[in-house]
């Protein structure tokens, strides 16, 4: 069983990381902009930019983003040997067939 003082030295450990993280990670910015980095577009980055609010408002596409997102942290419980995933899995399938099958028809 784990003691109070060591959840203590851990919850410690992990702000301190999380600090140290954050103050790298300012490092790091700082070493992009001495290259030569200065915030702006690119040339051709409008093309990109276009393409990004595009796929942000396709719905479609954040639904199937989301359903294999999903899918992949399933495989994942799976493959670690959880005992629930496949009931999850029937439920994310069950939901999906729920959306695209039945609700159109009764719509319909």
């Amino acid at each position: 069983m784990v003691g109070e003082s060591q959840i203590r030295r851990r919850w410690g450990l992990a702000i301190g990381m999380m600090i140290g993280g954050a103050w790298m990670s300012a490092g790091g910015l700082a070493a992009l902009k001495a290259a030569g980095l200065k915030g702006a577009m690119p040339v051709g980055g409008q093309a990109i930019s276009g393409l990004i609010s595009t796929l942000q408002s396709n719905w479609e596409w954040l639904i199937a983003t989301g359903v294999g997102l999903v899918l992949v942290l399933l495989a994942g419980l799976m493959i670690f040997g959880s005992i629930r995933a496949t009931d999850h899995l029937f439920r994310v399938i069950g939901g999906i067939m729920l959306i695209l099958v039945v609700i159109p028809a009764v719509l319909a």
